[in-house]
């Protein structure tokens, strides 16, 4: 392996680690009632996922058409597109957590 494939790896399973962890502080502050207090914390978390995730999806295809030949044509298959899907519905739950929900929950009781 490479050391580019590597660092894509690393990239890859830190963005991963990170999300799950959010996940956990997500739910876990939800079942205990205390959701509002993490918000912050877990949009912190998502756009740090989407910063990792985004870097290994932005260096995968400059290094792996950088060392091959050019007169090839090639495709990435969809396990890449799958990547950057997540990584931008990562980018719109970050973006979620940071609206203030507080002022329109306290109107409805």
């Amino acid at each position: 392996m490479k050391y580019w494939q590597i660092a894509t790896l690393v990239l890859l399973l830190a963005g991963a680690a990170v999300t799950l962890v959010t996940f956990l502080v997500a739910l876990i502050s939800l079942c205990r009632g205390t959701h509002r207090r993490h918000y912050r914390m877990v949009a912190v978390f998502l756009f740090t996922a989407v910063v990792l995730q985004a870097c290994a999806l932005v260096l995968y295809p400059i290094k792996f058409i950088d060392g091959t030949v050019l007169q090839t044509y090639h495709e990435f298959n969809w396990g890449y597109g799958l990547g950057w899907g997540g990584t931008i519905f990562m980018l719109g739950g970050g973006i979620l957590f940071c609206l203030r929900t507080d002022m329109y929950e306290d109107a409805m009781y």
